[in-house]
């Protein structure tokens, strides 16, 4: 009997051995950044398959505290893409995967680039040798890098590493680069310096050779955001290009929230499905892609009628009831002799309005001008557009017409961009120049539906003449 039970015994052992060798390692997701990866969006606009939450997630947030263990995810006030992105992890699971998350709104990777009672991401060697992790407390610790890393070790230390088959980090999931528009010179070096970092302080914990060159994805800045930087874009661009297995996710079109900062509900959910998409693109969870169509962004144009041919002439001659209109309303104040400034800020794209009435002269043209002070019109001459963050935009343009705008530069070499280039052809000008120029661009004729054509200030202040839109003669 004695031998029959030893026998049992050592079969159990050889059978429990063999079963945590057998097992699959456990999948570990980071997600990292600033508000938009923090998630800003209202619960009331949660996706409906989230009601009933999640099977197989455990979750830790190691932004302010960390005691290295996980719990079952609720939501608050709040989502974020990575909510999305878990939700459909868990789907394609049969087993608890871990997600960890450090995201704090507002925070920069550059020292100085933001407000200095806030935590920042600079990965700085030096820096970080005499500095500690973020622990709610700005006054004991000012690094959300070490947070993010000492964070993740703490976990593993006291959860994953205990798991019966282990663990295995999949990826980096990163949105940030709003707050460092003020610093955007330095962007390149230091978000290069923070990817470099986070890995080799995951690799000095896993022991795995292929956590050296972690995954690491990121979505960019919209080119609608009030922070957006082109300079931070295209240092973004370059790390991706550089540095082996970071991938650049577009989010130049993405829908914001009224803020003109944060992704609305429905955006929120296209980055989270499209961060879940490139997991799968990289073989990072066992699962198959999914449908993940870009919203359509509402637009203030939607529904409205145009003729073919429009034109404004701003030289000519203006009613005497726009000039009244303008002088009595306290958000156009007189400046200088360059006209009426506008002093209250346009955060939404729509025409302009004096006393509650539509400006006769500019009707059928939207602007939107976060900052305000940025716009003059003056009247029988110019309206000029003082800042690249101002835009004007002409609704529903067709395939084939052409769009026809005079300028000048108010100081120096400057000129008229737009965003809308995926669907024009430039004709001529459409470059800086310190004189009057007549810019034109063409619609494409592969463009299907009417468009809204955006441009704004290149490098600084624009006076606008005159705009003519007709049907193609070239």
């Amino acid at each position: 009997m004695k031998i029959q039970k030893y026998l049992l015994l050592q079969c159990a052992a050889v059978v429990s051995a063999f079963a945590a060798t057998a097992a699959t390692p456990a999948s570990v997701y980071i997600t990292a950044g600033q508000s938009n990866a923090d998630g800003r969006e209202t619960i009331e606009f949660l996706p409906s398959y989230l009601n009933n939450g999640y099977k197989h997630l455990r979750y830790a947030n190691v932004t302010s505290e960390c005691d290295g263990t996980f719990s079952d995810f609720k939501f608050g006030k709040r989502f974020a893409f990575c909510d999305i992105t878990n939700y459909y992890i868990d789907q394609a699971s049969d087993q608890d995967f871990y997600a960890i998350k450090c995201a704090y709104g507002g925070t920069s990777i550059t020292p100085g680039a933001t407000h200095a009672h806030l935590p920042i991401w600079y990965a700085n060697p030096e820096w970080i040798a005499a500095n500690k992790a973020y622990r709610g407390n700005i006054d004991e610790g000012k690094s959300l890098t070490l947070a993010l890393t000492q964070g993740f070790a703490e976990c593993a230390n006291t959860t994953l590493s205990k798991l019966p088959g282990g663990y295995d980090v999949k990826a980096i999931m990163w949105h940030q680069g709003e707050s460092d528009r003020h610093k955007s010179s330095d962007y390149y070096q230091n978000f290069k310096d923070m990817i470099t970092y986070m890995r080799g302080q995951i690799y000095a914990v896993t022991g795995d050779e292929a956590d050296k060159t972690l995954p690491f994805i990121f979505g960019t800045v919209p080119h609608d955001s009030k922070q957006y930087s082109a300079e931070v874009e295209a240092a973004q661009m370059r790390v991706a290009s550089e540095l082996p297995n970071v991938y650049a996710i577009d989010l130049s079109d993405a829908g914001l929230r009224g803020d003109a900062l944060h992704f609305d509900g429905p955006w929120t959910e296209y980055v989270g499905k499209a961060m879940y998409n490139k997991l799968v693109e990289l073989n990072l969870v066992n699962g198959k892609a999914i449908a993940a169509e870009k919203p359509k962004k509402a637009s203030i144009t939607d529904g409205i009628s145009v003729d073919a041919e429009r034109q404004w002439h701003f030289g000519g001659q203006w009613t005497e009831e726009t000039e009244a209109l303008l002088s009595a309303d306290e958000q156009w104040e007189e400046f200088k002799s360059l006209g009426y400034r506008l002093l209250t800020p346009l955060r939404e794209l729509q025409e302009l309005t004096h006393q509650g009435k539509t400006v006769k002269e500019t009707e059928g043209l939207y602007f939107k001008c976060p900052t305000g002070n940025r716009m003059i019109l003056n009247p029988n001459k110019f309206v000029c557009l003082y800042n690249d963050n101002i835009s004007m935009v002409i609704p529903k343009v067709a395939a084939g017409q052409t769009v026809a705008i005079t300028t000048r530069s108010a100081k120096g070499e400057r000129g008229l961009t737009t965003d809308s280039m995926q669907y024009l052809e430039l004709v001529s000008g459409g470059v800086p120049s310190s004189g009057k120029v007549t810019n034109v661009w063409k619609v494409k004729d592969e463009v299907k539906d009417p468009v809204d054509l955006i441009f704004h200030p290149e490098g600084g202040g624009i006076y606008v003449y005159d705009i003519e839109i007709t049907l193609a003669n070239l």
